[in-house]
């Protein structure tokens, strides 16, 4: 009889075991965006850029001082960090954004994505859709503390280029500004 019980107390323990509703791990895993995918987008251009091996005619400017070059990057996903970089697909800010969805006619669409709390970095995130395809991207970043502050105006054009314009203002030092002016070529 003891010797009964104790299959019967095992058999228990597997059946209630697998009768927990646990989720599987390919669910687990999946990470639900909320907000446009940015950093899904990125990829899939770097991709294209990388493939139809594009170059850069790429102009930075800081204050006064101006350069401009020719590049072709080895790694598009590290060319695009910036904008990639700027996801606001986190779980913890699922509630710190409003959208603002506008029709603007011609078929163009802008999702407007503004922080509803001044301490996020990227403060709004704007995606202009033309039938359903991104026609371009604005984001702007802040960053302000007491000793610091930093703005960022980051713009993109899908397969056209982008620029980033830095400004920033640390106590005690003169102010920056950083440019940068970024034009794909592509090859015939």
């Amino acid at each position: 009889m003891q010797y009964l019980s104790k299959y019967l107390f095992c058999f228990c323990l597997i059946i209630y075991l697998f009768s927990c509703d646990v989720p599987a791990a390919k669910e687990s895993k999946r990470l639900q965006t909320n907000f446009f995918d940015i950093k899904a987008f990125f990829e899939k251009e770097a991709a294209y850029l990388k493939a139809q091996d594009v170059q850069i005619l790429k102009t930075i400017q800081h204050n006064q001082t101006k350069e401009t070059q020719t590049i072709t990057p080895k790694d598009w996903n590290k060319e695009l960090s910036m904008f990639a970089g700027s996801d606001i697909n986190k779980p913890s800010w699922k509630d710190k954004y409003l959208l603002d969805s506008t029709n603007r006619g011609n078929g163009l669409t802008l999702l407007h994505y503004k922080a509803i709390d001044d301490k996020l970095s990227i403060q709004v995130l704007d995606v202009e859709l033309k039938e359903n395809k991104v026609h371009s991207i604005l984001i702007v970043k802040k960053i302000s503390n007491q000793v610091y502050e930093s703005q960022q105006h980051l713009t993109y054009i899908p397969r056209k280029g982008y620029s980033i314009k830095k400004s920033q203002d640390v106590t005690l030092f003169d102010k920056d500004d950083y440019s940068i002016e970024a034009k794909y070529i592509y090859h015939e």
